[in-house]
């Protein structure tokens, strides 16, 4: 009979443990947002609480470094690579209020920009190695592509895009100061 009685109890735990362990596992698997992660498991179906704009600069202009143009101060995504520089903001759906696109180059030539595969007008300033704008053109259009290109009369090193209106509203023309050495540094 002790025998009879041990064997209806471990059959009892062993059925226990067998629901538990069942249940738990379907837990997991009945859940398609849960992904393990080390002894934990992380719920991801967390809804994303980032404003459209915050969205718009993670996946288009980070990461961002800091200068001024003028008594501006901005966050620059840098475009300092061939691929980069070619792609610039085509196909960006707009460009942030406080957000300029900076070209780096490693020399100071007469560079053109156009307007291609772009969906907003811009303003785009061209430096000189010092900083200095050089030339201005405001309210690029993306109209102008393909018949023409902007071109600076000078030299420049740099070439900052913003939105359009930015030359206008903060007065920044030709002769007015960028803070290049962010630029400069590695990134």
């Amino acid at each position: 009979m002790k025998i009879f009685i041990g064997l209806v109890a471990c059959i009892v735990l062993m059925s226990g443990y067998v629901l538990f362990t069942r249940n738990d596992s379907m837990t997991h698997t009945e859940n398609q947002n849960e992904v393990s992660q080390g002894n934990k498991i992380v719920d991801t179906n967390v809804p994303d609480t980032r404003t459209d704009e915050e969205k718009v600069i993670a996946d288009w202009y980070a990461p961002l470094t800091s200068f001024t143009l003028g008594r501006i101060s901005m966050q620059a995504s840098i475009a300092d690579t061939n691929e980069e520089r070619a792609q610039g903001l085509s196909d960006t759906p707009y460009i942030p209020i406080g957000i300029a696109k900076v070209f780096i180059f490693d020399t100071s030539e007469k560079w053109s920009f156009w307007m291609k595969d772009m969906n907003y007008p811009i303003d785009i300033f061209w430096l000189d190695e010092n900083g200095h704008v050089v030339h201005v053109v405001e309210n690029a259009s993306p109209d102008s592509y393909p018949e023409f290109s902007f071109v600076p009369p000078t030299p420049a090193k740099y070439v900052i895009e913003t939105k359009a209106g930015f030359a206008k509203e903060n007065n920044i023309g030709v002769g007015a100061v960028a803070n290049v050495a962010p630029f400069e540094r590695p990134r």
